[in-house]
């Protein structure tokens, strides 16, 4: 059977750090495959990271061990392992692990503390504590084995949408190297009945966009609303960056409503490069 291990860490490649998690887990599962989700994330950033893992954990069958290492507080932070949808995640309990866990369902959650380190070294929690249990699992080992079993994990607030009969109001979540920018609505809460010719405000700003099936969809440098892989509408614009283009970020609130006269701020059709 492979047994497959995904990494999702704020590392980088730099340093040796991934390297010294990847050979925690091969010491403990020589047959192991490791997958890099990504060691690029934005240091500390736990919101990020939950998003990612979120992403990507649904993309691998079950029986899956994924790690996360993103830690604000090493040293401080528990360290939890999670069965959730037939998959393993193992991280921090500071929320990091929350949305990949919560999308899942989580069946189990033990408090990993069966796990032996040097007592000379107080920090790289990572190496020394999520990559040996994520190890154990992909190995065959039992969650029993790794610690006590605990009531649940913390949990991260995610932005939810806001909605009413003329808007709809949410955040960018994620902005991915396309430009793309990722936000906390769904299409369901957008009205069939606005059509979908709609108006995007933020930052004091105003826009025009349409509902698409697809980022081609458009002509380039037509901003779009586009139902993601996962669920959530983002913004976008056929071969062009919505993020550079608007100066819209991550954690910047957005209103979607029904198409109608500009209400000052400026409008657009479309963004140029």
């Amino acid at each position: 059977m492979t047994r497959i291990v995904t990494l999702t860490t704020d590392f980088g490649t730099r340093d040796y750090y991934a390297a010294g998690v990847k050979g925690a887990i091969l010491r403990e599962c020589p047959d192991a495959v490791i997958v890099d989700v990504t060691h690029d994330l934005e240091p500390f950033n736990l919101r990020e990271a939950s998003f990612t893992l979120w992403q990507a954990a649904p993309c691998f069958p079950e029986g899956t061990v994924h790690a996360a290492v993103v830690f604000p507080e090493t040293g401080v932070e528990d360290v939890v392992a999670v069965r959730a949808g037939g998959h393993y995640l193992v991280g921090p309990d500071n929320g990091v692990l929350s949305m990949a866990a919560s999308s899942l369902g989580i069946e189990e959650v033990r408090l990993v503390k069966d796990i032996s380190r040097p007592s000379s070294c107080k920090t790289f929690d990572g190496r020394f504590l999520v990559a040996p249990a994520a190890g154990r699992l992909a190995a065959g080992g039992s969650m029993s084995a790794l610690g006590p079993k605990v009531g649940g994990i913390r949990e991260l607030e995610v932005p939810r949408a806001t909605l009413s009969p003329e808007l709809t109001r949410g955040e960018i979540l994620h902005v991915d190297r396309f430009g793309n920018l990722v936000t906390s609505l769904r299409a369901e809460d957008l009205p069939v009945e606005w059509g979908e010719r709609l108006s995007l405000r933020a930052m004091g700003r105003e826009w025009r966009v349409r509902l698409a099936a697809c980022f081609a969809e458009g002509d380039p440098g037509e901003m779009l609303l586009v139902k993601g892989s996962v669920g959530l509408i983002e913004i976008s614009c056929n071969r062009a960056s919505a993020a550079a283009a608007s100066g819209l970020g991550v954690g910047d609130g957005i209103t979607i409503a029904k198409a109608g006269r500009g209400r000052g701020g400026g409008s657009s059709e479309r963004f140029g490069r």
